[in-house]
């Protein structure tokens, strides 16, 4: 797997693996393989959701602060 950095693709990952365990595609043989790369896509996809988790924050904080001025100007 390439070092793929969007949530999407990521999670078509996790769910595709997902789909092959319940469907029991997996080999034993595979099964270390698809789990370090279900591990690898879930970790990325949690970075992402962090780091927007921050972006929210911060655009709250702006538009909260945004609101006070407003109410300061009325």
């Amino acid at each position: 797997m390439d070092e793929k950095k969007n949530y999407h693709d990521n999670y078509l990952i996790l769910e595709q693996i997902s789909d092959q365990l319940n469907r029991d595609e997996i080999s034993i043989d595979d099964l270390v393989l698809k789990t370090k790369e279900a591990l690898k896509s879930a970790k990325i996809c949690l970075d992402i959701l962090n780091e927007q988790r921050g972006e929210f924050i911060k655009l709250e904080k702006e538009f909260s602060d945004l609101l006070k001025e407003g109410d300061e100007d009325a």
